[in-house]
């Protein structure tokens, strides 16, 4: 017998719906008792079988609230679909339909209103405007479905039945209006009407963007102006120039320049790569610095006599001056490498931080000279005394000349790096000021 209503139902016969009354008056009856997920109602409202609906309505009122599977009443479903008369006719048996929600939180009102129905939307609000004002799911009113599904014919009527400018601006959970919805999904339209209407375009949403601001993201320039010269709300009190100036500020603030992310990853991995050369000239040289002073330049004394010890540094006893140049030499070395070492396994994010490589760039810069330092005093030690004067002076020109240069280029560096850092000062000192109060200024 269920079988054979459902069929009715789907084909609208009146005839047999009749028919399998007279063979059973309690069909009805046992429809809302059972575990059925479409009553016939749902069936024939979705098809659009309006005689169907009234005749079973007319003998059981109750079933206009039965809900399906997925929590929607015959109304939902005969308004998504646009049946204007089948909605009428479901009013009429009971108006607080339109308060029932499906489980997504939504009334019938919020359904039509997604799907665009108009002439059903006017109906329905009309009879019940209170469930239009209903929240749903994430914080939303019917005014973010229509901008969401983009009806922009359904929110105008919405905005002239209901009127109210608190309501216009009110935002969902996350603080977005229907006028953030809107410039998200670049509704031109929709945008200049919402403005027009009274929307304010100042608020800002939980991630601190206005609506202008998130348009701003992806559109052109020339885009972002047009539309601010189609809203007088917007262009009032700005003349050209400075609309121009704002609508690039706009573009430039919330969508980078083309390239901006190739420079930045090109920034990262330059970054990245300084790393692992940093590293590995470290390690080289803190490895020649420790081997150099268990093993000096000139070698050691082989055999204990009279005035000497095995083991002991040649270059200490015959060049003791010079061997406490080599050794303070090396110890920076050693120090400054092992720094460098420590500085990248210390497990710092390092990656933003651009003044950190630069001070590891200086840091090596200043271990290298001193190598080429210590490489001078180990010349001048194991030189021949014979041919010590001509190649004394060879050496010593050509390490002066390097570390010179080397200086002039680190100097250079900290320059730079200055520069780098006087407006980050200047920034501090600036916020450092205006955070002062009052009586601390007059003191």
């Amino acid at each position: 017998m269920d079988s054979e209503l459902y069929e009715a139902a789907v084909k609208g016969n009146v005839a047999s719906l009749l028919e399998l009354l007279e063979k059973d008056k309690l069909l009805l009856n046992r429809i809302m008792t059972g575990n059925h997920t479409e009553t016939s109602v749902h069936i024939a409202a979705m098809l659009g079988h309006l005689k169907f609906v009234e005749e079973v309505l007319a003998r059981k009122p109750e079933l206009v609230k039965e809900q399906d599977s997925q929590s929607s009443t015959p109304l939902h479903l005969a308004a998504a679909k646009g049946y204007l008369n089948i909605v009428a006719s479901l009013l009429r048996v009971d108006p607080e339909i339109c308060f029932i929600c499906d489980k997504y939180e939504r009334n019938s009102i919020h359904v039509v209103a997604m799907k665009g129905h108009v002439d059903v939307l006017e109906l329905l609000v009309r009879t019940k405007p209170d469930a239009a004002c209903r929240v749903i799911e994430h914080g939303q009113m019917i005014l973010h479905l229509c901008v969401k599904h983009n009806r922009l014919e359904a929110m105008k009527l919405l905005m002239d039945i209901l009127g109210d400018d608190q309501f216009i601006n009110l935002g969902d959970e996350y603080g977005d209006t229907i006028l953030h919805l809107a410039a998200a999904n670049r509704q031109t339209k929709t945008i200049v009407f919402l403005i027009d209407k009274g929307v304010d375009p100042n608020i800002m949403n939980s991630r601190g963007f206005t609506a202008l601001g998130l348009l701003a993201q992806g559109q052109s320039v020339e885009r972002v102006s047009e539309i601010m010269h189609s809203v007088p709300q917007i262009s009032e009190n700005l003349d050209p120039s400075k609309q121009t100036v704002y609508a690039n500020n706009m573009v430039t603030a919330f969508h980078p320049p083309v390239g901006e992310d190739d420079k930045s990853k090109a920034k990262r991995k330059w970054q990245n790569n300084m790393h692992k050369t940093l590293v590995a000239v470290a390690v080289l040289l803190a490895t020649m610095a420790f081997q150099a002073s268990i093993t000096p330049t000139g070698g050691l004394w082989q055999q204990d006599d009279d005035e000497h010890n095995a083991g002991e540094s040649i270059m200490a006893d015959k060049y003791h001056k010079r061997y406490k140049k080599f050794i303070t030499c090396n110890t920076i070395i050693f120090v400054t490498s092992l720094s460098i070492i420590m500085l990248f396994i210390s497990g710092l994010t390092l990656e933003q931080l651009q003044i950190t490589t630069w001070i590891a760039m200086l840091t090596t810069w200043v271990a290298i000279i001193f190598t080429a330092v210590a490489y001078a005093i180990s010349i001048w030690v194991f030189t021949p005394y014979d041919a010590l004067h001509d190649t004394n002076k060879t050496v010593t020109d050509a390490v002066l000349a390097w570390v010179g240069l080397m200086a002039f280029i680190f100097l250079c560096h900290i320059v730079r790096l200055i520069l780098k850092m006087v407006p980050k000062v200047q920034k501090f000192v600036r916020k450092f000021s205006i955070r002062r109060k009052p009586e601390d200024v007059m003191a």
